[in-house]
């Protein structure tokens, strides 16, 4: 943590990003997920994102991890890239959740590029064992 006159920094969250290609941009979102919203269907991102939980909780699935709830107050990353973001849902049936998210794009690729069901078949065995739905 900073200190510095009335000034405070904490820091929530440090990670080594993958490498930003020449060209990239970023974009700071808000995302507001109504009560028991599921999100978005697997997807995944061109680039890194940093997020920070400012309101309820969210479920949290990235391949290879295990899916966890994040709750306000907390941070969370994702290299984006070949990575797949499983679930991003808001679990809590009376309270909408919000998050801010800081995404870094890859020139000429959109932010967010949805998963056909094949590939989520096909990609199953990647997931963590708890969230794999197929039998493979």
């Amino acid at each position: 943590m900073l200190a510095k006159g009335n000034v405070k920094v904490t820091d929530l969250l440090t990670a080594a990003p993958p490498a930003i290609p020449d060209g990239s941009h970023a974009m700071t979102q808000l995302v507001e997920l109504p009560p028991a919203d599921p999100g978005l269907a697997p997807h995944r991102h061109s680039g890194p994102v940093f997020g920070y939980v400012t309101e309820g909780k969210i479920f949290f699935e990235l391949e290879g991890e295990e899916p966890r709830e994040i709750v306000a107050g907390e941070a969370f990353w994702e290299p984006g890239g070949d990575v797949v973001h499983y679930q991003v849902s808001n679990p809590d049936p009376n309270a909408w959740s919000r998050f801010v998210a800081v995404c870094i794009c890859a020139p000429g690729v959109e932010m967010i590029t949805m998963l056909e069901p094949e590939e989520i078949v096909a990609r199953d065995h990647l997931r963590h064992p708890s969230a794999r739905q197929h039998q493979g």
